[in-house]
């Protein structure tokens, strides 16, 4: 049980964010921690530049390995026919898409509850679509 847990920490994380270096000197690295012992209290930790470096490439993957994204039933090998097994078991529904089918106007349409075709001055006539961005184009 050790075992998973320790993997499950480290499985979809980096070994440390830019967020939780608080100060760095040309000697010592100040980071943020929790701990754990005391309530998941947030402290500070002082190492030395060495050491914070020795704790990061730990981190690291060797030569040939690669990081795992998923595992289990979501890992892509078998993941459809296990998440299928899984609903059987469990008795739950397939997901169906809600607005598969649909134009984006109909579905635009269907989430604010009103025609957004219809003309913001004379509210009689139809707006139509003349041009519109390719996916590529930037703003």
């Amino acid at each position: 049980m050790a075992v998973v847990k320790y993997l499950g920490r480290y499985t979809h994380r980096i070994a440390i964010s830019n967020t939780r270096i608080v100060t760095m000197d040309e000697h010592t690295v100040t980071i943020t921690v929790r701990d754990k012992k005391n309530n998941n209290q947030t402290k500070t930790l002082t190492l030395e530049g060495v050491e914070f470096i020795r704790r990061f490439l730990m981190h690291v993957l060797p030569k040939g390995f690669i990081k795992i994204r998923h595992y289990g039933i979501l890992a892509n090998r078998n993941k459809k026919t296990k998440l299928e097994l899984c609903r059987k078991l469990t008795g739950s529904p397939t997901c169906t898409p809600r607005f598969e089918g649909f134009s984006t106007i109909e579905i635009i349409c269907m989430l604010v509850g009103k025609d957004v075709t219809v003309c913001p001055e004379c509210r009689k006539g139809k707006m139509q679509l003349k041009n519109s961005l390719s996916a590529r184009a930037s703003p």
